[in-house]
């Protein structure tokens, strides 16, 4: 039961995530008058801010940052068993530093270091999942070898829209779709480790 921790953490944190933008006041960059959050033109990092877009005093933050350790937490313990079954040890240190030192950095993102701490995060972050691409390619495995070398695109694309501030309007849109594919793909790499050997997924 302990191995669908992660899974279940991942989720939880889903949930929770909808109650706090449910919680939201309103306001997008586009239009401060909206009322709520609107999944396609707010940013998750919306839902961290003391104050809404419109203004008003946010309630949904204390909730999303919940929602926001809980994830950490389970994508941190996805990396470490990840990292335990890596049969190189440079690929095992890099998938468990990398891994556990973006969730933490990642986390700290809610806080107003918010830019310097997304910064950090994606370093250790491509650190971690080019140890975990090297480990599906070195071991056969091409079927996650090459879904995870799309979803890492996404998240990449994301920060270059952030940090370049170009296709600014989709960037929301992206960021989530770039979340759930890279999480999909490293609970799927997670399974596949946890997996016997002769059912390994190539």
């Amino acid at each position: 039961m302990t191995k669908h921790l992660p899974l279940v953490g991942v989720v939880l944190a889903v949930c929770i995530l909808a109650v706090a933008a449910s919680r939201y006041p309103g306001g997008t960059t586009d239009s401060i008058e909206s009322v709520g959050y609107d999944w396609a033109r707010n940013t998750l990092s919306s839902l961290f801010q003391p104050k809404a877009l419109n203004g008003s005093p946010n309630s949904a933050r204390i909730v999303a940052i919940v929602a926001a350790l809980l994830y950490c937490l389970s994508m941190a313990l996805v990396f470490g068993r990840i990292g335990a079954r890596a049969t190189s040890t440079i690929r095992r240190k890099a998938i468990q530093i990398g891994g556990i030192g973006s969730m933490v950095y990642a986390f700290l993102a809610v806080t107003p270091m918010h830019d310097l701490m997304v910064s950090i995060a994606l370093v250790f972050f491509m650190v971690a999942v080019a140890a975990v691409l090297h480990g599906h390619f070195s071991e056969g495995r091409m079927r996650l070898f090459g879904i995870g070398l799309i979803c890492v695109a996404l998240p990449t694309f994301n920060a270059a829209m952030y940090f370049g501030d170009f296709l600014y309007s989709m960037l929301p849109a992206v960021q989530k779709l770039g979340t759930v594919a890279v999480a999909t793909w490293l609970l799927s790499s997670y399974y596949q480790a946890l997996a016997p050997e002769d059912s390994a997924v190539r």
